[in-house]
């Protein structure tokens, strides 16, 4: 039996409620509550004060006992929906069916324990409502009581010799009724220390379940949604196939960032790692873009790398640069190695304002580990996809980092709301047909946003290389500083010497 199970059986079963009463006296006794003036006030309090205590928790508690009543009632319907989900792939075969097939299988199965619990806790939830809806008439009605005979021990013809033997009368009956009320009280305070206990122990198996459930529909949505396309041919296959990995990876769990050990680099990775290691002053925009270079070539399409440079500007004000990856993994195969893939490509480019991409995740896992304080002022740069996730970030009004500048090259990123502050160089070859997929090339740009178009080569793959680029923006500072006299407009808040860096890996 699972946890789960052994739970739910100890919640139902109703154990933790003892013998508690579910109902009260009758009636409303505590519409019937007189005030207490006087003598009678200082034996009557502790009533008062529980009554004060226990008069909102009925209403509260039943609150909650409807909304998981609804969550149990709506989970009921998840397995019967999960089932003939399954039963429309009754006749369908081939690897992919077999995969979903088994997909529904493992969903159906993990929302039948989800409703056994949470129906189970709904029921407890219930009844504890109505143990505290009684014990609150009970003392409500041990106050009236206490009022009757007050009325009827004091009256306004007793003699002062009198007053106190009738008082000693009245405080042992309350001494009586308030032992048997406080034992009623310390019972139920018992029984709901014990429900939250039971909850408590619940709650590591609700998360358990809210991320299994998570991982099962994140690895059925790209079967699924081919499956969707599948009547318009293999291109609706394509497309439903991209669509789905994107959705999916938003839901797929974060991984592990760690910072990159240069010996397990070797071949071209290991270059590249000397070759940004070399770097000890970022002087020019085309620098920022060199480094995009490095940082993919670091990673390629076995990791994720990400390059974080800590510079000292000419101000004297310390900053980080950030290099972002492009997209190094097209997903031909089984989805594993680089997070910077066609499926976060797609999903970066929706700009989904409240759930973040594996990529996203492991960037700002990476800032972090990488000491930038939160608020520090950061630099985002990026080739392609790097620049679309530059663009995202900067965007972001929850981005933990306050972004002094954005430089992106071969990247669509016009449909990002960069805030009015942020300076965006934006570098574009006319040749380059990337960053014209956003569909917005011949719009205006904000006024924060610098869309640099250069000349570039005739072919799509010389167009759209970091390197190329990196020649192309050096030759048009170069051009910019002769027209005008000095470099482009923001330099010294981009660039500086390079005083600490860092280099951070993770993978699918």
């Amino acid at each position: 039996m699972t946890t789960a199970s052994v739970i739910s059986a100890e919640l139902a079963g109703g154990g933790w409620a003892g013998a508690l009463p579910m109902n009260g006296p009758g009636g409303d006794r505590c519409e019937q509550l007189p005030g207490f003036v006087g003598v009678v006030v200082p034996f009557v309090q502790p009533l008062r004060e529980w009554f004060d205590e226990l008069v909102g928790n009925p209403v509260a508690t039943a609150s909650v006992a409807e909304s998981w009543e609804g969550a149990s009632r709506s989970l009921n319907d998840i397995p019967d929906a999960v089932q003939r989900a399954a039963s429309s792939l009754a006749d369908l075969d081939g690897r992919t069916i077999r995969a979903l097939r088994e997909r529904h299988e493992d969903l159906q199965k993990i929302a039948l324990d989800a409703s056994e619990w949470t129906a189970a806790t709904a029921g407890a939830l219930r009844l504890a409502s109505r143990i505290v809806d009684a014990t609150r008439s009970y003392v409500c009605d041990a106050l009236v009581q206490l009022a009757h005979l007050a009325d009827e021990l004091f009256t306004f013809d007793l003699n002062p010799l009198e007053i106190a033997e009738r008082v000693e009368d009245f405080a042992r009956a309350a001494f009586d009724l308030i032992e048997a009320t406080g034992r009623l009280v310390t019972d139920v305070l018992e029984a709901l220390h014990a429900l939250g206990a039971l909850l408590q122990r619940l709650l590591p198996v609700v998360a358990e379940a809210i991320d299994d459930i998570r991982q099962i529909v994140a690895g059925m949505l790209p079967l699924a949604t081919a499956l969707s396309g599948a009547p318009f041919g293999p291109l609706g296959v394509g497309v439903g196939l991209v669509l789905g990995g994107a959705a999916q990876n938003f839901l797929q769990n974060s991984t592990d960032v760690e910072e990159l050990d240069p010996d397990r680099l070797h071949g071209d990775r290991r270059v590249a790692w000397d070759v940004s290691q070399a770097v000890t002053h970022l002087s020019s925009l085309s620098d920022l873009v060199a480094v995009n270079g490095t940082t993919d070539a670091m990673g390629v399409g076995d990791a994720t790398v990400i390059d974080v440079k800590k510079i000292r500007g000419a101000d004297g004000v310390e900053r980080w640069v950030v290099s972002l990856p492009s997209t190094q993994d097209w997903q031909w195969g089984p989805d594993t190695g680089a997070l910077n893939d066609r499926d976060s490509n797609v999903a970066l480019m929706a700009d989904n304002p409240i759930l973040r991409t594996a990529y996203e995740r492991a960037v700002l896992q990476a800032m972090s580990d990488a000491g930038i304080p939160p608020g520090g002022d950061v630099v985002l740069t990026g080739f392609s996809q790097g620049g679309i996730m530059a663009a995202n970030l900067a965007a972001d009004r929850t981005f933990p980092y306050n972004t002094v500048g954005v430089v992106t090259n071969g990247s669509p990123i016009d449909s990002f709301d960069v805030p009015p502050h942020v300076p965006v160089y934006a570098f574009q070859h006319v040749t380059d047909i990337v960053p014209t997929l956003d569909g917005n090339v011949f719009d205006e740009t904000a006024p924060n946003v610098n869309r640099v178009l250069m000349p570039g080569p005739l072919s799509p793959l010389a167009a759209h290389d970091n390197q190329t680029y990196a020649d192309s923006v050096a030759e048009w500072e170069k051009q910019y500083a002769q027209s005008h006299g000095g470099p482009p407009p923001g330099l010294d808040v981009l660039t500086g010497e390079v005083v600490d860096h860092s280099v951070f890996t993770t993978h699918e």
